[in-house]
């Protein structure tokens, strides 16, 4: 996690804010502070037991594996909403991709964003071997079930809190029972306030139908110091 960004960016850094289940697998995200240039920031909806990561559902799944990483030339300042629309043409609203999309169920899933990597550990019993051990955990959302599960968790369509993130700090946020849907409460905060906010199922806008990403958040202005506001364009 030597490379240029990783060691600048941290859990709540970064909060995904709105998911569509169907008609295209999408999902946007908010750069909660800048992002420096050429950060790669990754995102898998492979479920998480124990810590590990679910290898075959995403990250090493055998046609296009994971992750979906997102990365910019010019970095992206705090405020700024990117999206991903996996639709005829694959492609984020801002910046660059390799890697392969996520294929989301409206019967559950999760999405979690993170830098550095996850790796598979042949070692590990199977499907239970994608280690995070070099990764660093920005955010997680869970959508389309009951909720995260760290009991009986685990599956495709259910998951636990990976390491270092948390209910507590904001930064594993579950959306409610819905298809699809998108944080829609308030826009302008500290980044303490928008993450409590996120974290509130009652602040997203939510169906069981496709939900057109127009509908989407797209501006915030985040309030770093007192009396200081950053606006995004």
């Amino acid at each position: 996690m030597s490379q240029p960004g990783f060691a600048q960016l941290r859990a709540g850094d970064i909060a995904v804010v709105a998911y569509n289940t169907d008609t295209t697998d999408s999902f946007a995200w908010l750069a909660l502070c800048d992002i420096p240039p050429n950060t790669p920031i990754h995102f898998t909806n492979s479920s998480v037991s124990n810590g590990w990561f679910r290898w075959g559902d995403h990250l090493g799944r055998a046609v296009a594996p994971g992750p979906l990483t997102w990365t910019s030339t010019n970095g992206l300042n705090a405020g700024s909403v990117v999206s991903w629309v996996a639709g005829t043409q694959k492609c984020w609203s801002v910046g660059s991709l390799s890697g392969g999309g996520l294929t989301l169920s409206a019967a559950g899933d999760q999405i979690f964003a993170y830098t550095g990597t996850i790796v598979s550990n042949a070692g590990e019993a199977t499907p239970w071997h994608g280690n995070p051990s070099n990764a660093v955990m920005l955010f997680g959302l869970n959508f389309a079930n009951k909720g995260w599960d760290n009991l009986n968790g685990g599956d495709v369509n259910t998951s636990y809190i990976p390491p270092g993130l948390s209910t507590n700090a904001h930064t594993a946020v579950h959306a409610g029972n819905w298809d699809n849907g998108y944080y829609s409460g308030i826009r302008t905060g500290k980044v303490g306030e928008l993450l409590g906010a996120i974290d509130a199922s009652t602040h997203w806008t939510s169906s069981a139908d496709f939900i057109d990403p127009g509908q989407w958040p797209s501006l915030f202005l985040i309030i770093r110091h007192p009396g200081m506001l950053m606006m995004v364009e």
